[in-house]
C-alpha cells in the first residue's frame, strides 16, 4: 500500500461529505445565473436565479416568524425551531398542557392559486412523523404528540394578510397503508 504525502489533499471516500455540502449551499457562485433548487415537495425548480432563491427563503422565514409569534401569543412554549434529522426537518416544535406539537408552516404570497396547507401531502406527513419519532426518542419524551399546520399568506411587502392554524391536521399512521373495510 502506498503512503500518502502529508501535503496532499485528504481523500474523502464517502466519509464526511465536506466537499459535497460546501458545493450544495454556496448559492453565491450561481449569482446572476440560473440555479436549480429542490422545493419542500421534492419538485425541481429550474431557472431560479440567486435573487429569486433569496426571495423564497425570505418569504418562508417571514411566515415562520409570524407562525411562531402566533403560537407564543396563544400560550405555547417553543422547544425547537428548524430541527433537522438527516434530510427531514420540523419547522417548529412547541409544547403546551396538551402535549408536544409538531408544526409545519406553509407560506405563500397573495394572490395564491391554492391554500398553502394543501402543500403538506402524504410524503411530507410521513417525513414529519418519522422526524417526530426520532425527536421524541432522542429527548426520551413520553408525551402526547399533535401534528399541526399553520398556513400564512403574505402580501408583497411581507405583511401578514391571513394566518390560519389547523390543529391536529393529520394523525400518525403506524402501519404504512391502512385500508378500511365495511
Amino acid at each position: 500500500m502506498r503512503r500518502r504525502n502529508r501535503m496532499q489533499k485528504p481523500v474523502n471516500i464517502g466519509g464526511t461529505g465536506r466537499e459535497r455540502k460546501a458545493g450544495n449551499r454556496n448559492w453565491k457562485k450561481h449569482a446572476g445565473r440560473e440555479a436549480e433548487r429542490v422545493d419542500s415537495a421534492g419538485k425541481h425548480r429550474t431557472g431560479e436565479t440567486y435573487d429569486e432563491a433569496k426571495r423564497h427563503i425570505a418569504i418562508g422565514r417571514s411566515g415562520e416568524d409570524a407562525a411562531l409569534e402566533y403560537l407564543l401569543q396563544n400560550g405555547y412554549k417553543l422547544l425547537e425551531r428548524n430541527w433537522h434529522c438527516r434530510h427531514k426537518e420540523i419547522d417548529l416544535i412547541v409544547e403546551n398542557k396538551e402535549g408536544i406539537h409538531i408544526v409545519e408552516v406553509k407560506t405563500r404570497t397573495w394572490p395564491t392559486d391554492i391554500e398553502p396547507e394543501r402543500a403538506v401531502d402524504y410524503r411530507k406527513q410521513r417525513n414529519l412523523e418519522a422526524a417526530a419519532e426520532t425527536y421524541l426518542r432522542a429527548r426520551q419524551l413520553q408525551k402526547d404528540i399533535h401534528f399541526n399546520i399553520i398556513s400564512v399568506i403574505l402580501d408583497r411587502k411581507h405583511s401578514i394578510r391571513h394566518i390560519s392554524f389547523i390543529k391536529d391536521a393529520f394523525f400518525p399512521i403506524k402501519n404504512e397503508r391502512q385500508s378500511i373495510t365495511i
